[in-house]
């Protein structure tokens, strides 16, 4: 009897681990949804036309599981463009990015063209996944100035940041501000300071690039951009790396 007692008691003991199993998994699942707003409704896109952005998510796939990265550059074309891997034919600032990140075993997760919800998305799809990263930087909001308003732009970046925290919960993480951007000076300068409120109140580090780009009130340096007022060219991506291994030493 007591003996059937035990066993009885072993299996519910069992029972309820499993229980507790499934309901965790279940959490985990509610956890990653979408919210009621453009950009915090996860979605793939097919807007840059330089390249092939299911193709590239499925590299960083792969290479995160042959070789786990411990930095994750997170961002749109002026992350993708810089260099690193997944490597891409056009690379604007190759120099400066194998000078200070080759080493610190740095995955490019920028995707050109990409909005917020693009890259909620992706973090979504498996990018943060299968490993454990230690520091972790974000440079998102330029291409959703045009089709989002500011509050738009705010909500998404904490719904993106709590997502990304939610995969990467050990990971330091950076938020970049938006850099200076031709005719969009003063909407900018208005958000980064919103985007630093929001680092302080999400507990992660703020990184006033923006500062080290702009003259003239936020207006995009000639000699640290490309003709298009938007891309760093390779002046700025090196005036921007030292800057941003100083938060990864």
């Amino acid at each position: 009897m007591r003996k059937a007692f035990s066993l009885t008691l072993a299996g519910c003991l069992f029972l309820a681990s499993c229980s507790n199993k499934i309901t965790s998994l279940k959490t985990i699942a509610r956890a990653d949804t979408a919210g009621t707003i453009s950009t915090t409704i996860p979605v793939t896109q097919h807007r840059d036309k330089h390249y092939d952005w299911d193709k590239r998510h499925q590299q960083v796939l792969a290479l995160n599981k042959e070789r786990p990265p411990k930095v994750v550059f997170i961002g749109n074309s002026i992350t993708h463009y810089w260099g690193g891997e997944p490597v891409d034919p056009l690379s604007r600032g190759a120099d400066s990015w194998d000078e200070y990140f080759k080493s610190k075993d740095v995955r490019n997760l920028g995707f050109g063209w990409d909005r917020i919800e693009n890259v909620l998305w992706r973090v979504y799809h498996g990018e943060l996944d299968g490993y454990k990263a230690s520091h972790i930087t974000l440079l998102m909001g330029t291409n959703n100035l045009p089709v989002s308003t500011d509050e738009e732009i705010i909500t998404g970046l904490e719904f993106l940041i709590q997502a990304i925290k939610r995969h990467q919960p050990k990971a330091k993480f950076m938020l970049i501000s938006i850099l200076p951007r031709k005719n969009y000076e003063q909407r900018i300068m208005s958000l980064n300071e919103r985007i630093r409120q929001l680092a302080g109140k999400l507990n992660v580090n703020y990184i006033p690039a923006h500062k080290l780009l702009a003259i003239d009130g936020g207006k995009p340096n000639p000699e640290l951009f490309t003709a298009d007022g938007v891309h760093p060219n390779t002046a700025g991506y090196r005036v921007l790396a030292p800057l941003i291994n100083s938060y990864l030493n």
